[in-house]
């Protein structure tokens, strides 16, 4: 099983039902091909990471790297790993453009130290995912109902 992070920028900012309807689709192949991870977006650029079997993984990456929604695909880190970080979550996501958005402990010293999302090194990419990967544990433990309204 592997991990995979990449960075993209958006070709036009798509309106937020076209995100909606980017991600209904992803979660169901996603659920399909046993993929999970999470979706950062912050208006003008995605981070993502995947896990799951490695072929799976890179086939969708390849499709990922030709949808031309984005551009400026770049592979931050993939890595093997024994388990997954997002194992309920087909995909994950936190649109960070919103504004007033309630974010997680940590964050804002996170944005201090990295502040531009297109500059993260692989380390900061998944200390980002993994400050929204908390915080969803705990709001799932208070609902049991996070994974599946994000």
């Amino acid at each position: 099983m592997i991990q995979l992070a990449y960075f993209s920028s958006v070709v036009a900012h798509p309106p937020p039902f076209e995100i909606e309807r980017i991600l209904s689709t992803s979660r169901e192949n996603n659920r399909r091909r046993g993929i999970t991870g999470m979706l950062v977006f912050d208006g003008h650029n995605f981070l993502q990471i995947l896990e799951g079997a490695k072929d799976p993984i890179l086939r969708l990456f390849d499709v990922i790297k030709e949808d031309r929604r984005h551009t400026g695909v770049i592979e931050i880190l993939q890595q093997p790993v024994a388990q997954r970080d997002f194992p309920d979550w087909p995909m994950a996501f936190r649109d960070l453009s919103t504004g007033g958005m309630d974010y997680p402990d940590g964050f804002n010293e996170f944005l201090k130290e990295h502040f531009d999302m297109s500059s993260l090194q692989p380390s900061a990419a998944i200390e980002l995912l993994s400050l929204f990967k908390k915080r969803g544990e705990a709001e799932a433990t208070a609902s049991n109902y996070w994974a599946y309204s994000i």
